[in-house]
């Protein structure tokens, strides 16, 4: 069995773990041992001596810093994948394995702009890396796009955490009402969470908060359970960054001297927005609401059109349809749809559910609509998807 090094900063985050599931799904088909190392384990000579203890065929890096770090510390001709989700792009050192952050930025906008705000903001986070300035330069122009403006919380290299929080503060203090709040990560989205409500405004009822990773909790100890989240596929980027390795170490070449014909950047995106309570509106508060997502919940999956619910309720299908998006921060449709999906996703786990059944399980009038819908929701096939997630694989 040949080794392959796995080198990560912060090997206990919720993120790598995840990225390290995706890459023994594609170890084990190599017939790979995992070695895992942290940056700090395989510094200096530590490096020396983990060369010569496991003899790697080659190494996977997931390291967030972008500083640089591992130019030229591998040994020429060693192949080395880099996770790149949040390094700066000019540090990359041979292949890599990239976030689609404009795709990140995308789904974090529709979310938001399903609750109709007046303005928007973007909150950078700590970690000022090129990954904010992708999220961001994407999230300005879909403002511009709607001709809202768009007002920013620019990052400070070398700030102070108490430094940084006084500042947020007082920026948070100063946004209007209405204003829909794109958070660079779930820690940032944390941070900005605590400002509005030492402000005294209400999510969101007042304000609106998206973030992205879509964890449990922060890496500050903050809780984003209530808190939307665009989830990255952090554990279909292991899944790729083990493929490119393999298809490195099938052209004879590494990352060092000649180029390897396969050196190149692969991407990898959100798989969804955990809608939470700082998106879904206050429709709580109306009972009709209430009772409309409760039916959708129910119903959905057995083919609920947004007509038929509206004809449920008195008055007109318009006038419905427009309280349930102010009330929820989305249409009775994305509702609709966002219920669906999930059982979709939770059929596609089951491996001994024909693909080809779960149009009709899921509520969808046919098996080429819910495809395509899929294709555009998840940019790849709902295939592709039950390979990557199969509990099997893990």
């Amino acid at each position: 069995m040949e080794n392959v090094l796995v080198i990560d900063l912060e090997p206990e985050s919720p993120g790598a773990r995840l990225t390290r599931a995706g890459m023994r799904r594609h170890a084990r088909a190599c017939g790979w041992n995992l070695v895992e190392l942290s940056r700090e384990g395989f510094s200096g000579p530590a490096m020396a001596d983990a060369l010569a203890r496991y003899r790697p065929v080659g190494g996977v890096v997931n390291d967030n810093r972008g500083d640089g770090y591992w130019h030229g510390r591998f040994p020429a001709g060693f192949p080395v994948v880099f996770l790149d989700s949040v390094c700066d792009r000019d540090r990359r050192d041979g292949p890599s394995v990239v976030c689609d952050n404009e795709a990140v930025a995308r789904a974090a906008f529709e979310e938001l702009q399903a609750g109709l705000p007046e303005s928007f903001a973007f909150a950078t986070s700590e970690s000022v890396r090129s990954w904010n300035a992708e999220r961001l330069a994407t999230f300005r122009r879909l403002c511009a796009g709607v001709s809202r403006p768009c007002r920013v919380f620019p990052g400070r290299p070398g700030e102070s955490r108490p430094e940084r929080l006084a500042r947020l503060r007082a920026w948070v203090a100063r946004l209007p009402v209405r204003c829909a709040v794109f958070a660079a990560n779930d820690n940032c989205a944390c941070d900005v969470a605590d400002a509005f409500a030492a402000a005294g405004r209400s999510l969101p009822r007042d304000n609106m908060i998206v973030g992205a990773d879509g964890g449990k909790t922060s890496s500050n100890g903050g809780n984003v359970s209530a808190i939307s989240s665009v989830k990255i596929d952090f554990e279909l980027s292991g899944f790729l960054a083990a493929r490119l390795l393999s298809e490195i170490l099938s052209d004879g070449s590494g990352s060092g001297g000649s180029p390897p014909r396969t050196i190149r950047s692969v991407m990898f995106g959100p798989l969804m927005v955990l809608r939470r309570e700082s998106t879904r509106g206050h429709g709580r508060r109306e009972p009709r609401i209430l009772e409309a997502v409760e039916m959708i919940r129910r119903e959905a999956c057995e083919g609920l059109s947004a007509a038929a619910l509206a004809a449920r309720f008195p008055g007109s299908r318009n006038l419905f349809e427009r309280r349930f998006r102010e009330a929820m921060g989305h249409s009775v449709l994305d509702e609709i749809l966002h219920v669906r999906l999930q059982r979709v996703l939770d059929l596609l786990s089951r491996p001994d559910m024909p693909i080809s059944a779960i149009a009709a399980f899921s509520g969808f009038s046919s098996d080429r609509e819910l495809r395509q819908l899929f294709l555009r929701r998840f940019r790849c096939s709902m295939r592709q998807w039950r390979v990557r997630h199969s509990p099997r694989a893990r």
